[in-house]
């Protein structure tokens, strides 16, 4: 075979490998397109050698690629030694955790050099297919078979995806690795992409379609077309395309991807209006206007819910996307000369990313938007190269070619007009631009270019736009008005020759290395998966020494050993000098997280964890300071300042700090404004410190609900006095409608806390507030029951029709505290949960009345709560005390059976039941009962002995004296254990 039949043949099984292979986006399916790029390469090559002379067809886009390759090359030059020399450079003077970012660079090339080196390998293979496509397509016949090729393989694969999708079964595509879902994504990994994929290549079609039909030679009548055979047959050929555009537009409209959607519409609205300025609509769009109507009376008759359910969220996804956007232009300010380097951004991003967007939980490695990417990842320089690419191919392409106005910028000395008439390679021609905008449309909501498939497939449509308006002739005796320019090999001609053959060589090894490293690592990641564990971490670094996230877990495996080398007692027998051993680990894990940094000197996790690193080692070489040492802070500053709104990062510093209160509070406070969740392990941490109250105040913004959650968790931790004070500063910032709400939480603290009488003065405050609020009577009357004070009858009955009063209001009117936020709700449920039902208030006067044995009116009061809430144990336990205060033995061993029934693992409802029933003459029963109240409450004492009594009472010595032994065991020498022991010792032969 050939050398220049091997380079299309290359090129054609790239368009089917690359989408059929998830995309080509990773691992060895990358490799193998990358593979296949340069087979097509060194074909053109060797094919030029035998001819004996190099040639190059010259496009409107060799100087725009030209100067946007050296615009790369000048970022992998420069590098990112700036950033080093920040990130690893001697800790400033002072001890403190304050170090700027020293923006902007104006020289710096990438902040990633390993990432943009890949991603101008990636850009290069684009490239590279662009003029592979311009010089092997060079007649309507090439480009028939690209046509059909494309088209044919998109539809069939189309197809393909729709049965394994509608089949929910990976039968047809079995090499598929991702699960489906409820979008349609075929073999890609992101239905999105597939939607861009399919986008283009449905446009494509659609030229294909209509440069078939503009070959008819008369436009036969639908009679003759009837009553002919070759005319049928001849129609039935050129309409043939149709039914794949079909299945193309449906195939993403299954999608459910708004950007793809809006990539056809935007490709097909520039059809037409590419179509308009040359003055070429004519019948062919008719029939794919007619197909358009078809697809979407289909998707009509499936049901459009699912599309419509998912454009319905479009709002919310806009605004998270814009402020991805917003958040990202900054980029450009800091880095404004040369970008953040190609492909750096996922590197960079994370010094920009809002709270909004959960720096701590959520990782963006895309803008989700390529053009703004490329503009922040190649700077002012980058955009203006850009902008210069996209005129020139509009300038020649649509200005010469299309509409004929300006003078093709490429063209040879031959006097044709640039204007082009042959409708079928116009019809490609226009057809490639829509595809070329309708990326262009998606790619300014997504990623999609960063896909190997949908860039190789942009590079093909670009190439082909550039052949099809650039070839004149008939059939057969094509030629392109576009310049070459050749250069024979003889003599002094050798020389550029063997220049080229060294760069397609330096090229090729460049793309071998890159396939490579995505073969093994990609192959080796998915197979060991997340390195979690030192073994994961070395398996992966054995075939990339600078993979990240592995240097981080081998760093994180050698500081545990180092730690467990220092505290271990047999560690320290076994290895001689503990010391000099576990310094000796964390020697190795500060390598290798300064590799790390040498790879991505952006990471705030890296320099959070290198700065935790320090720390200990510090520790371990001198324990009788126990202070950070400045190169700890100096690494901690610098993960701030690259994770400014990253609650985990705060809380890290924090927690790596707290020897240094004056530094540590600061840190914490950030951390629980970012994210109020952390608060409770930070009080647990700050517990052990001690810190006082001003401290403890410190620890929270100065908001009345974050000095409330302050309070709350500090009085779950047994510390009153300080949740007491916090308690009271919350209420002094509290606003006005809420400041009953938080005088109420004061007050309960305070009466948990058995100061009765300043909870009592504390409601009466809030009372007069807001007389109305049913939560603030009752807790009223409960104070003044615990004080003993008659007036507690009164409250509760206030409270009672108080909130018979607001139980019909709609909420949360319903509520007796103004709440205005969220997480205020939140708090509030942590104290009560019940505070709209009408129960919760007739229960506390229940249970009042009870407490004071006013059986008669507990026991109605009773009766009504149970009827409306007949699951309600507490009521069932009370209603059966009520009933047995007035006598009535049966409804009460009823009632205290259902309160059991209902809540088993209450123990005090149990224990009742079980005195009820002794008393009754239930024995056994109540013996089983504190049984198994013992069981579920091993330290219950007064169960213990209640059993141990009933046993010794029911003539069981020897399990009474059990029981009175294990009294004994819990509650040394308590009385009654041992006055029991003693009756049962008398009785009962205890042998060893």
């Amino acid at each position: 075979m050939t050398t220049w039949r091997i380079g299309p043949l290359a090129l054609h099984a790239l368009w089917l490998w690359a989408p059929i292979a998830s995309g080509a986006y990773r691992g060895w399916p990358f490799a193998v397109a990358l593979a296949l790029v340069a087979v097509a390469l060194a074909a053109r090559f060797a094919e030029m050698l035998a001819a004996r002379r190099l040639e190059w067809r010259r496009t409107s886009l060799d100087l725009p690629f030209a100067l946007l390759g050296g615009l790369f090359l000048v970022q992998l030059v420069f590098g990112n030694r700036a950033l080093l020399e920040w990130s690893l450079g001697p800790p400033p003077s002072g001890n403190d955790l304050h170090v700027a970012f020293p923006s902007p660079f104006l020289l710096l090339g990438t902040a990633s050099p390993d990432q943009s080196a890949r991603s101008f390998l990636l850009f290069v293979a684009y490239v590279a297919v662009y003029y592979l496509v311009v010089n092997f397509v060079d007649t309507r016949r090439d480009t028939e078979r690209v046509l059909r090729t494309l088209v044919v393989g998109a539809s069939l694969l189309a197809t393909l995806g729709l049965i394994d999708y509608l089949s929910r079964e990976a039968w047809l595509l079995p090499w598929r690795t991702d699960p489906y879902g409820s979008r349609l994504s075929g073999t890609f990994a992101n239905a999105d992409h597939f939607a861009a994929w399919l986008t283009m290549a449905t446009l494509l079609g659609i030229g294909w379609q209509m440069s078939r039909l503009d070959d008819l030679p008369g436009a036969p009548s639908v009679r003759e077309i009837a009553t002919s055979r070759e005319l049928r047959e001849a129609a039935v050929r050129r309409y043939l395309p149709l039914v794949a555009i079909g299945v193309l537009m449906i195939a993403t409209i299954f999608t459910l991807s708004r950007g793809g959607l809006i990539g056809l519409l935007s490709g097909l609205i520039a059809l037409a209006a590419l179509l308009g300025m040359c003055r070429r609509i004519h019948r062919g769009m008719l029939s794919i206007g007619a197909l358009i109507l078809v697809v979407l009376a289909y998707g009509a008759w499936i049901g459009f819910a699912p599309l419509l359910a998912r454009v319905g969220v479009s709002p919310e996804s806009a605004i998270d996307r814009l402020t991805q956007y917003a958040a990202s232009l900054p980029m450009l300010r800091d880095f404004p000369l040369l970008g953040v380097g190609l492909g750096a951004y996922r590197d960079v991003y994370l010094r920009y990313q809002p709270l909004a967007h959960r720096p701590h939980e959520v990782y963006y490695p895309y803008a989700h938007n390529d053009i703004l990417q490329l503009l922040l990842e190649s700077g002012i320089l980058g955009a203006a190269l850009v902008a210069f690419a996209f005129w020139r191919v509009a300038a020649d392409l649509v200005g010469a070619h299309v509409m004929g106005r300006t003078r093709c910028p490429v063209r040879g000395r031959e006097l044709e007009s640039d204007r082009r008439y042959d409708r079928q390679s116009l019809a490609v021609g226009t057809a490639a631009l829509a595809g070329l905008v309708a990326i262009t449309a998606h790619s300014a909501l997504d990623f999609s270019l960063r896909i190997p498939a949908n860039g190789f497939l942009a590079a093909t449509l670009l190439g082909l736009a550039t052949t099809s308006l650039h070839i004149r002739g008939q059939p057969g005796r094509e030629r392109s008005i576009a310049a070459r320019r050749h250069l024979h090999i003889a003599g002094r001609g050798w020389v550029p020759v063997a220049g080229s053959g060294l760069a397609l060589a330096l090229l090729v090894i460049g793309w071998g290395m890159l396939g490579a490293r995505a073969t093994h690592v990609d192959t080796r990641v998915d197979s060991v998966g997340w390195p979690t564990s030192l073994e994961d971490a070395e398996a992966i670094l054995a075939v990339d020494p600078r993979h990240v996230t592995a240097l981080q877990r081998r760093a994180t495996a050698r500081q545990q050993q180092a730690v467990a080398v220092w505290t271990s007692a047999a560690a320290s027998r076994d290895t001689g000098d503990p010391t000099a051993t576990a310094r000796g680990l964390l020697g190795q894990g500060r390598q290798d997280l300064r590799t790390a940094l040498l790879a991505t000197p952006t990471n705030p996790n890296v320099h959070a964890q290198l700065a935790w690193l320090e720390a200990v080692d510090a520790e371990i070489a001198d324990p009788a300071r126990a202070r950070v040492p400045p190169i700890a802070l100096s690494h901690a500053a610098r993960a701030l300042v690259l994770a400014p709104e990253n609650p985990g990062i705060y809380e890290s510093v924090a927690r790596l700090t707290v020897s240094r209160i004056d530094l540590s509070i600061p840190v914490a406070r950030e951390a629980v404004r970012r994210d109020a969740a952390r608060l409770g392990s930070l009080v647990q941490t700050y517990r052990t410190v001690g810190l006082t109250e001003a401290e403890w105040l410190a620890l929270v913004p100065e908001s009345a609900v974050d000095r409330l959650d302050l309070a709350i968790r500090l009085e779950d931790q047994r510390l009153f006095q300080e949740s007491v004070t916090a308690y009271r500063a919350a209420a002094a910032l509290a606003p006005r409608l809420e400041a009953p709400l938080y005088e109420w939480m004061l007050a309960q603290a305070l009466a948990r806390g058995g100061r009765a009488e300043a909870a009592q003065l504390e409601l009466e405050r809030a009372l007069a507030a807001d007389p109305t609020s049913p939560e603030l009577h009752r807790a009223l009357g409960e104070v003044l029951a615990q004080r003993g004070d008659p007036a507690a009858l009164r409250s509760l009955r206030a409270a009672v029709a108080a909130a018979e009063r607001v139980s019909s209001a709609p909420p949360p009117r319903n509520m007796p505290f103004h709440v205005a936020t969220g997480r205020l709700a939140s708090l509030l449920e942590k104290r009560a949960t019940d505070l709209s039902s009408p129960v919760r208030y007739r229960r506390a006067l229940a249970r009042y009345l009870v407490d004071r044995a006013v059986w008669s009116e507990a026991v109605d009061e009773l009766r009504g709560i149970t009827r409306e809430l007949p699951e309600d144990a507490t009521a069932r336990f009370l209603l059966g005390t009520a009933l047995d205060g007035i006598g009535a033995a049966d409804e009460a061993l009823q009632e205290f059976r259902r309160a059991v029934d209902l809540a088993p693992r209450e123990t005090r409802f149990r224990a009742r039941l079980a005195r009820h029933l002794w008393s009754h003459e239930g024995y056994v029963e109540a013996v089983a009962e504190w049984r198994t109240v013992k069981a579920q409450a091993p330290d219950d004492i007064d169960a213990r002995l209640a059993l141990a009594g009933a046993l010794e009472k029911l003539g069981e010595r020897f399990g009474a004296f059990t029981e009175y032994r294990e009294v004994l065991e819990l509650r040394p020498a308590h009385p009654e254990a041992v006055r029991g022991l003693a009756r049962v010792r008398s009785g009962v032969r205890i042998t060893p």
